[in-house]
Order: structure tokens, then C-alpha cells, then sequence
């Protein structure tokens, strides 16, 4: 499959999971609570700009960067194998924290939120450096990504699809 594929699926995915929330359960449509759409992309804006700042602190904070998924999370990111669960997700940072070239920004240039106010998706762009394992030199990539957060009961925000597809390389 390839990278453009995988992102077509993941935002028909994306969709059809917004979709699914527009009404809750045992609610009719003319009875639901209003949905202050603006308050959860501010919300959303605010949680991802921190994320994204926690990758540039030093020293760099596991639990707080982690702390941004669900418990059932599902996390997949160019060269890393897919992750379902929190202390999955987890192990998958604690390696890339390893790293001494590692670093990574990102910033969503879109947020939508489903009219039953319990879903949200982000999308924007990232950047990252690494250690290429083949090389050992600091490596670049770019590319977009995906997330779908869901509303906790204690109102916070948290990612339980994180998909990230990297740039295609250029050609030749």
C-alpha cells in the first residue's frame, strides 16, 4: 500500500469516525447539547502546540509527552512498527528519546470537531531529525499527519489515532 493510500484510507477512516459521533447515544438530533466547536479547536490548537514544545525541552519528559494518549492509543509513524496501547506507545518514545539527534516539531494546520463535541481530528505537517541507523549521521524527514482525539470523562483531550506518513523521497 502505498504512503498516499495509507493517508486516503486513514482519512476516509477519519470520516466515517466523525461521522459516527454526530449524535450520542439515546440523544435525538434536535435535543443535543450545544457544542462549543470553537472552545475544543482552541483546546486542541493549545494541547498540540505544548506537545510539540515538550519535544524541544531539555531534558525532554517521557510522562509528559505520552501523556497526551488515550489508554488505548494507536500510534503509527514512518520506521516504527505500528503500537496500539499507552505503555506500548511509550516504549516507542523512550527508544526515540535515545536518540541524541532526535527531534521533532509539528503543527496542525486544520482542526475539525464532530457536532456531538466527543470527537476531533488535527492535521498539519511535521519535521524530524534522527540518526539514520545506516549512516550513523543525522538524518532528516517530513511529512503530515493525522490525529483523532477523543473527549475523556474528565473533559481533557486525548489522541487515540496518531498517524504520521513521511514526504515520498525525492526523485533520482
Amino acid at each position: 500500500m502505498t504512503r498516499v493510500t495509507t493517508f486516503r484510507s486513514v482519512s476516509a477512516m477519519t470520516m466515517l469516525l466523525l461521522a459516527a459521533g454526530c449524535n450520542r447515544a439515546g440523544e435525538s438530533p434536535g435535543m443535543a447539547a450545544k457544542v462549543d466547536v470553537a472552545a475544543i479547536k482552541d483546546a486542541i490548537t493549545a494541547d498540540e502546540k505544548q506537545w510539540s514544545d515538550e519535544f524541544q525541552a531539555k531534558p525532554r519528559s517521557l510522562d509528559a509527552l505520552v501523556a497526551h494518549y488515550a489508554p488505548d492509543a494507536y500510534f503509527v509513524a514512518p520506521g516504527v512498527k505500528p503500537t496500539s496501547g499507552i505503555a506500548d506507545i511509550r516504549k516507542v518514545y523512550e527508544e526515540g528519546l535515545k536518540d541524541p539527534n532526535f527531534n521533532f516539531t509539528f503543527a496542525a494546520d486544520k482542526v475539525d470537531v464532530a457536532a456531538s463535541g466527543d470527537l476531533a481530528t488535527a492535521q498539519g505537517r511535521f519535521d524530524e531529525t534522527y540518526t539514520d541507523p545506516g549512516t550513523k549521521a543525522p538524518a532528516k524527514a517530513s511529512g503530515s499527519f493525522l490525529t483523532v482525539y477523543r473527549k475523556q470523562s474528565d473533559g481533557s483531550w486525548k489522541a487515540v489515532q496518531d498517524w504520521a506518513v513521511a514526504d515520498p523521497a525525492p526523485a533520482g
